[in-house]
């Protein structure tokens, strides 16, 4: 009898959540947009590297190889930076809450070409502090890191399907240069010139 009423219930609360649009997060290859690449390379040893090596196995569409040889994009991860600041102090003048700051610097290059400009992403999180629990806010501090970096993973790999990076390296392809840059050109061979 019980195990009826529990299968009754568990079927009951999953009709329920699907009739509001609930449904399980992950990889929904229907809305993501595409990528401007097929098989990628990533360089890097940095940590967070391993989380956007994991989200990119998530998708079928793209192929991760060893090597950059025969890879159609690279991505470059140029940096990542930690800093712990304090954000303020109590009357007595000890730290009551500290700023964890985050920075992702990254470079896309297609078949050689560097595509836009670096991607930097910027995260911050705040996290309080207190004398009498050290331990449970190392961990915190750990946690927070892990989070930023998992969350700084998650938007360089939006960046790299955005419509621009995709125009952009669609336009390298084809050999066009952007409005930008010969503008720039021009002014260097003007300046140039006796």
């Amino acid at each position: 009898m019980t195990r009826s009423v529990s299968w009754a219930m568990t079927a009951l609360l999953a009709l329920v959540l699907g009739a509001c649009g609930f449904q399980l997060r992950g990889l929904d290859l229907g809305s993501q947009r595409p990528y401007p690449f097929s098989s990628i390379y990533i360089d890097s040893s940095l940590p967070v590297a391993a989380e956007v090596v994991a989200l990119l196995k998530q998708d079928p569409r793209i192929t991760l190889l060893p090597s950059a040889n025969k890879a159609e994009a690279v991505l470059k991860i140029l940096s990542e930076d930690k800093v712990k600041e304090i954000e303020t102090i109590n009357r007595s003048g000890s730290t009551n809450e500290y700023r964890l700051n985050y920075t992702l610097t990254a470079r896309l290059l297609i078949n050689g070409e560097q595509i836009g400009k670096d991607i930097v992403l910027r995260q911050f999180r705040s996290m309080t502090y207190s004398d009498n629990v050290i331990l449970g806010k190392g961990q915190e501090e750990d946690l927070l890191w892990a989070d930023m970096s998992r969350n700084a993973a998650q938007t360089l790999l939006y960046r790299l399907s955005s419509n621009q990076m995709v125009k952009e390296a669609a336009s390298t392809a084809a050999g066009v240069v952007p409005p930008a840059a010969t503008k720039s050109k021009a002014k260097k061979n003007a300046g140039s010139q006796p």
